[in-house]
């Protein structure tokens, strides 16, 4: 009896602390991985045969950065807007892996363009990379981006 007494007071304190971390999530800043944003805007880049995707960061604040996406080749497209951090980002969600199966720490930021559109950029900004950008199925079925890898260019 005491040991099932224990077990329902434990589970109601954790249940209400986990609700007080959720309640609380989109309210905190989330930490980042760099010290201080570089000035001059970050180029990611992918070429493969003649299609070309490229994305161009600008850094605003912390948690806000002006994205440029381009894709040529096949179909062409061209989006420009302001990306957020992520609410919560970083509960399971703060690393890719690399080619050689590392870790890598990224920051995600979204950018709603629509109700029905929205992307999201994962960067790697401890020595910027590489980024992927990937996005719902509504923002261009004509010309969608490749969520592959996009390398970063020398800044």
């Amino acid at each position: 009896m005491r040991l099932l007494l224990c077990v329902a007071l434990m589970l109601s304190t954790s249940s209400g602390y986990g609700a007080d971390e959720i309640a609380q999530c989109g309210e905190r800043a989330p930490r980042l991985s760099m010290p201080h944003a570089p000035r001059r805007p970050v180029v990611f880049a992918r070429t493969v045969g003649r299609d070309r995707e490229s994305l161009q960061v600008r850094y605003i604040s912390p948690g806000t950065m002006k994205f440029n996406f381009d894709k040529k080749g096949r179909c062409s497209r061209h989006e420009t807007g302001i990306a957020k951090i992520k609410p919560c980002w970083w509960l399971g969600a703060e690393t890719d892996e690399n080619e050689a199966g590392e870790a890598i720490a990224v920051t995600e930021y979204v950018f709603d363009k629509n109700r029905a559109c929205s992307m999201t950029f994962r960067i790697d900004e401890g020595g910027w990379t590489r980024s992927t950008v990937t996005e719902s199925a509504a923002c261009s079925a004509g010309c969608p981006s490749s969520g592959e890898v996009l390398l970063g260019q020398s800044h």
